[in-house]
Order: structure tokens, then C-alpha cells, then sequence
């Protein structure tokens, strides 16, 4: 699954540069509905049109595949309503 949004020219990552020690807040994501969903989000289940809880991932993912995912992803944490100071944009050419 493509982690990154597309341009033109380069990829954009978004990376979580304090995932480990990240506040409560953030723990919250994506159940908290604080920032914007995104389809391709590994939390969404599209078949049934839910978030799946935490649990309902880890039968689907290890600890360490969800983390690695949402560190490399970090696009509702960008598009929210403001965007994470915390959070790394990098470039990278196609």
C-alpha cells in the first residue's frame, strides 16, 4: 500500500518524529476523530465501514508492522486542523 501523497515531481512522507513518547492525544488517533480519516488508513475497514479497534488491527498486524505504518504515515496528523510540529515532511523524487 502506498503510504504517500503524490505530486507531480516527488513523494511527500509523513513522518512522527516522537511516536514512542507522542501525548495522549495522539494515542487517540484515529478513534478520537480529532483529524482527518483516510481510506487507505490501515485502521479503516472498508468492507464494514468501521474503524477497527486496536485490538481488531493487532489480529491483522503486529505491534511493530502498526507502528512502523503510522510512523511512516503521518498524514492525519498533517491534514488536521493544525499540523503537528512534532511532524517530519520529507521529499523523496520518484
Amino acid at each position: 500500500m502506498d503510504k504517500s501523497t503524490k505530486n507531480t515531481s516527488v513523494d511527500k512522507l509523513f513522518v512522527c518524529s516522537i511516536y514512542d513518547t507522542r501525548p495522549d492525544t495522539c494515542k487517540g488517533y484515529p478513534w478520537n476523530f480529532a483529524n482527518r480519516m483516510f481510506k487507505d488508513c490501515i485502521f479503516v475497514d472498508m468492507e464494514n465501514e468501521k474503524l477497527r479497534t486496536m485490538e481488531e488491527q493487532l489480529e491483522l498486524n503486529t505491534k511493530q508492522e502498526i507502528n512502523d505504518y503510522c510512523v511512516q504515515c503521518g498524514r492525519c496528523c498533517f491534514f488536521g486542523p493544525a499540523a503537528c510540529s512534532k511532524l517530519r515532511v520529507k521529499e523523496v523524487p520518484r
